[in-house]
């Protein structure tokens, strides 16, 4: 588009919105307009025109306002389209179980873009937490569009890997949030409509698979071991539990088979999974993030399933013919979350309080009694069971 000032929309103003692609966005020169039900987020980010993240360095905190911001509140949905219309660039933060609820106010949009603009083409950048999240929210998205040939040439939906960690927000100040300082973004090449070589820390990658595999089995799995871990030590930061040099060696072990899967199934060399793997390590150590483990361990249930972080990877592991005996440490660990505020973590307790670890392995995993694995995971649950 010929647009003087670049315009994003950010479909989304929460931790990932406001404290990762707002200020990659800021730092390209866009004007980005954030789209959020919450009366008092939109009404606050359009009376200061900014907003602070507060970056958790290795060495302390850094401040940094992030402008040429602008807020409208999701229930405008003509508003939100014509938005659509017009970006140059667009993005989605707001979990899965949202995308249905504005998949035809997204359609509106594209339909009305296609007339605005004499039909330019656009790449929404789907930041969500699931597998092919693009092609997911393309298939939600389809079914209301009425120019079919314009949605298929002109409209990326491209996946994204969402790296950084951010942890906290401040309940006192609803515009500032506090993020690690890695902000480079992943995401799939294949699926771009556009040249976004001017947006800074975005990272065209192909096979964008590849990015997704480091993602859910190397980032996800390991960062759930070390809250699981940390959590049955009695650690309440993350960072804590880093410093235990038991369970660092745990998840740095566990990390290694998911390189060894991964390097295999790919074909790719491991000395740059490893180099991933270290910065991890590194990155969870961040005394300033003050990352719970509780917030990480969140959700035991979601975790334990067959395809997701810690199940998934050992069972992908499997299928390389990779022997996954750290990753399980994952997986009895996270029998022992016991958060009664937790999501899941009660339902998990209470299960096996009436039917023990045995059923509750199967359960919750899907793992079979009679598999090696099952042994091994009742055999650690057994030894680290407090």
């Amino acid at each position: 588009m010929s647009n003087t000032i670049k315009k994003a929309l950010m479909y989304g103003a929460g931790s990932i919105g406001r404290g990762f692609l707002g200020q990659l966005f800021y730092a390209s020169g866009y004007e980005t307009c954030f789209i959020d039900v919450d009366d008092a987020l939109v009404n606050h980010l359009n009376n200061e025109g900014q907003y602070v993240i507060t970056i958790a360095k290795d060495y302390g905190y850094e401040s940094q306002s992030i402008g040429n911001i602008r807020a409208l509140n999701g229930r405008n949905t003509k508003g939100v389209s014509h938005e659509i219309a017009g970006c140059d660039i667009m993005a989605t933060a707001l979990g899965i179980s949202i995308l249905p609820v504005i998949a035809n106010i997204i359609a509106a949009g594209i339909d009305e873009r296609f007339i605005t603009t004499k039909g330019a083409p656009l790449d929404i950048i789907v930041c969500e937490n699931i597998s092919d999240s693009g092609n997911h929210l393309r298939s939600l998205v389809r079914p209301y569009i009425k120019n079919k040939k314009y949605f298929e040439e002109n409209i990326g939906f491209v996946s994204a890997s969402v790296g950084r960690m951010v942890p906290v927000g401040t309940d006192s100040d609803s515009s500032e949030i506090i993020v690690e300082s890695y902000n480079k973004l992943p995401i799939d090449a294949d699926a771009l409509k556009t040249d976004v070589s001017g947006l800074k820390n975005f990272f065209p990658v192909t096979p964008f698979a590849v990015e997704k595999y480091k993602k859910y089995f190397m980032h996800n799995m390991s960062h759930s071991i070390v809250a699981y871990m940390g959590f049955i030590k009695g650690y309440k930061y993350i960072s804590e539990a880093m410093e235990d040099e038991s369970i660092r060696s745990i998840a740095d072990k566990a990390l290694e088979e998911s390189i060894n899967a991964i390097s295999k199934f790919f074909q790719i060399e491991k000395q740059p999974l490893r180099d991933y793997a270290t910065d991890l390590l590194n990155r969870y150590s961040n005394t300033y993030l003050k990352d719970t483990v509780i917030r990480v361990g969140r959700d035991p249930k979601r975790k334990l399933q067959s395809k997701d972080r810690l199940t998934g990877s050992a069972n992908f592991c499997l299928t390389q013919e990779i022997a996954a005996e750290y990753i399980l440490y994952g997986i009895a660990a996270a029998f022992c979350f016991n958060v009664p505020g937790d999501v899941s973590a009660p339902e998990i307790i209470e299960y096996l309080k009436n039917n023990g670890i045995e059923e509750a392995i199967t359960k919750y995993t899907g793992i079979s009694a009679q598999s090696t694995m099952f042994a091994k995971i009742y055999k650690i649950y057994s030894i680290i069971k407090k």
